[in-house]
């Protein structure tokens, strides 16, 4: 066992001790000898930059590094010569000109992507850069008046754009625009800002994750994205000198011994992987690079294995996050084939297929993402299409294609369980009605107060949506709206968010350990339901002392899709005491909501195209009301992308002060010259048994639903007919003629037994 080992386990013991006695006099001397401990015994690194040049080239061995990657061209035979700056620079010059990565096509700290930049908008991009017009996050940095970037002046109150700044992602358009023009001056900015950066941000000695220079995610990402592909990009630029060359390979090896020693988690952990990957594979003539190489490959072999559910789903539950760690892991993939090379121990070509499975089961009839927990989407389908053609997934590259090419997939309404994500579907066109249903576990730092929420897609319309992310500045208001269940389409308790964040374990989120809710696919229903009993409090990122929490109300919710006409969502809340509940519904930005008589709410849009009919069941018990971008108190807002929000109107079923109730709510969209004015929903009595009955009338006839609030083994009256199970119905015609019956299997226990009279 290592040195560092030995002493991170007594820390450990040390650690312990403390908490034991942090009520006593002792805990004060023990945290400072904890301090000190740390101090001498954490990891150190020690940078090239101060070692002499004879040092330094002591780090390479050209002849060693033979067969660790594509054609590098090195001699195989003969006494190894005395090194030289001058040989080894020639070296690379040979390299670099035979093979050498290029950036990556999704630039995302840009937000562009390059395959599909013309060079007329490469070159504009790339002269933005060279006046610091770029943008970061809705904001461009700041210049010295001797014309520099200004790297440690944040123009955002988000420590978010800082971050992003040291990334260096502009560096990859500068690097593409030089291989275009031959321009010069694209090199001079690079040459200039990577010595500018060098000179003022020397290697720290250990890890500081407060240090946005050298955050690891940070360290990681500029290796991949910029410092390689850019090393080879200009390399034969004579501006690019051999000082400065020799100035980018010592910080190269600072960043690897940087990864190599230090590390974090989740999504951080794969792009910190990912460089120290890069940097090994890519620089087989540093003494240490297969060393790297593998430290890299097993993390990220591990990572499968600790980061990822059977159905390919991340912990972290993100759309958002889900796109970017398989970007992550694609990236890893294409390294691996480049070089001939393989993970430790997993299959990565099987996991990645899964993890594309999910996004391709999320998505929304007119190609986009659903906003779930942190992230926007930068994603299109076209990455579907092209992960079905790499696994030869014909259902991929049908989704990905919007249908042009490929196989029609065969589920319509998948449920992921181990995400607790279940989609509703109706078919795979572009006017497909689509409901998603959030069940899941709260996912960590990135996860939202959504448990329960939906998002609701018809006729080629978004209607009801997750109102994004927006800010991760703690301190802006903003961001607690749309972490917490007011931001949601979920129910909150006497005007109070859930508050799963308070506990520390829902910030280490795990694999999944067992489903999240009760979901039945059939061909003519869906059926889905899901409880939250975690407490209700006004909402913060931490939870304050003395708050106030509302510990005795569980929400049970229900939704039923009679395929392929609407939804019925049926809200459970069960209390000891009274209380107000107000259930929400966030329409999209440019949907308009219309109150009309019994509560009834139309959301639609100018063009009048689509509507959706929100019918609640108990006109008379609830009270409805719309915000649209209301400050005080913060509600009615969308955000499509980081730092940009918009109003939206923010629907409102209010009910109480009552203890035990239920809230039901008819979903019935509408196309052209459909109207569900008509459209009524009334409560049935049950007999023999527990359970809730509707009957809903449309144009087309009547449905007789039925969902059982016990185990579903009892026979159950509910207005002319009987049933068993957890869900059961009838559809009838206008004349009362039986056309389905509709019925669930629970339990391994036949659940359907419908008797008309």
């Amino acid at each position: 066992m290592s040195t560092h080992r030995l002493f991170a386990r007594a820390e450990v013991q040390v650690r312990k001790i403390l908490q034991r006695a942090r009520f006593g006099k002792i805990a004060p001397r023990l945290r400072r000898a904890v301090a000190g401990f740390r101090s001498i015994h954490r990891p150190r690194v020690v940078s090239a930059q101060t070692l002499s040049e004879e040092e330094f080239l002591a780090k390479f061995d050209l002849e060693g590094s033979v067969g660790t990657g594509p054609s590098t061209g090195l001699r195989t035979t003969g006494p190894a010569p005395v090194l030289t700056r001058e040989a080894l620079l020639a070296h690379y010059g040979r390299r670099v000109a035979s093979a050498w990565p290029g950036p990556p096509s999704g630039i995302r700290d840009l937000r562009v992507n390059t395959d599909r930049l013309s060079r007329d908008e490469l070159i504009a991009l790339a002269d933005d850069i060279l006046a610091c017009r770029f943008v970061l996050r809705r904001k461009s940095p700041i210049v010295t008046p001797e014309g520099k970037i200004a790297w440690h002046k944040n123009p955002d109150s988000d420590r978010e754009w800082l971050l992003a700044l040291h990334r260096h992602q502009w560096w990859a358009i500068l690097g593409l625009a030089y291989a275009q023009t031959g321009d010069e001056r694209y090199a001079a900015a690079f040459v200039g800002q990577l010595l500018d950066w060098a000179k003022n941000h020397p290697l720290p000695a250990q890890k500081n994750e407060k240090n946005s220079a050298w955050r690891l995610m940070e360290v990681g990402l500029r290796m991949r994205v910029s410092w390689i592909p850019c090393f080879g990009l200009f390399y034969n630029s004579p501006v690019f000198t051999d000082e400065a060359k020799v100035v980018m390979l010592r910080s190269i090896y600072d960043h690897a011994q940087f990864l190599s020693l230090f590390k974090t988690n989740r999504n951080h952990l794969l792009r910190e992987s990912n460089g120290l990957a890069c940097v090994g594979t890519c620089f087989p003539e540093f003494i240490e690079a297969r060393r790297w190489q593998q430290i890299a490959l097993t993390r990220l072999d591990e990572a499968l294995v600790d980061q990822f559910n059977q159905d390919g789903s991340h912990i972290e539950v993100s759309t958002g996050y889900q796109s970017l760690v398989i970007d992550e892991f694609q990236q890893t993939y294409d390294l691996l084939r480049a070089y001939g090379l393989s993970l430790p121990s997993q299959d990565l070509g099987s996991w990645l297929e899964r993890m594309y499975r999910v996004m391709a089961y999320l998505v929304r009839p007119d190609g986009t993402f659903p906003q779930v927990n942190d992230g926007s989407i930068y994603w299109d389908c076209t990455q579907l299409a092209q992960a079905g053609e790499t696994f030869g997934r014909d259902d991929l590259v049908y989704i990905g294609t919007g249908g042009s090419r490929g196989s029609r997939p065969k589920e319509t309404s998948v449920g992921l369980d181990d995400a607790g994500l279940y989609v509703m579907r109706g078919d795979w066109t572009e006017g497909a009605r689509y409901l998603l249903f959030d069940a899941g576990p709260y996912g960590g730092p990135h996860g939202h107060e959504d448990k329960l929420s939906i998002e609701v897609f018809a006729f080629g319309q978004p209607f009801i949506v997750d109102a994004g992310s927006y800010t991760y500045d703690k301190a802006d208001p903003f961001r607690r709206y749309f972490v917490g269940s007011q931001g949601h389409n979920t129910v909150m308790v006497d005007g109070k968010s859930q508050i799963r964040r308070w506990r520390k374990d829902n910030l280490n989120p795990k694999t999944a350990l067992g489903r999240y809710a009760t979901w039945i696919s059939q061909p003519g229903f869906d059926y889905v339901s899901a409880q939250y009993g975690d407490g209700y409090s006004v909402f913060r990122l931490k939870r304050p002392k003395g708050a106030d929490v509302i510990e005795d109300v569980s929400h049970t919710r229900r939704i039923l899709f009679l395929k392929p006409d609407y939804w019925l969502i049926v809200d459970e809340l069960e209390a000891q005491a009274p209380h107000k509940y107000q259930v929400l519904f966030h329409a999209a930005p440019g949907v308009v909501a219309q109150v009309g008589p019994e509560n009834r709410v139309v959301l639609g849009t100018a063009a009048e195209t689509a509507t959706l009919h929100l019918v609640p069941v108990d006109s008379g018990e609830v009270r409805v009301s719309c915000l649209t971008g209301s400050t005080d108190p913060i509600q009615g807002w969308y955000s499509p992308n980081t730092r940009h929000k918009t109003p939206a109107t923010a629907v409102i079923y209010e009910k109480g002060s009552i203890a035990s109730t239920v809230v039901a709510t008819l979903l019935y969209p509408c196309h052209d010259g459909c109207s569900g004015d008509q459209v009524r929903i009334e409560p049935l009595v049950v007999s023999g048994g527990r359970g809730l009955a509707f009957v809903v009338t449309t144009e087309r006839g009547r449905d007789y639903l039925l969902f059982s609030q016990d185990d579903g083994a009892g026979l159950k009256q509910f207005g002319p007919y009987q049933a068993r199970g957890l869900v059961a119905g009838v559809r009838t015609d206008g004349n009362g003629r039986v056309l389905t019956q509709l019925g669930s299997s629970f339990g391994g226990q036949s659940t359907l037994a419908v008797t008309g009279e």
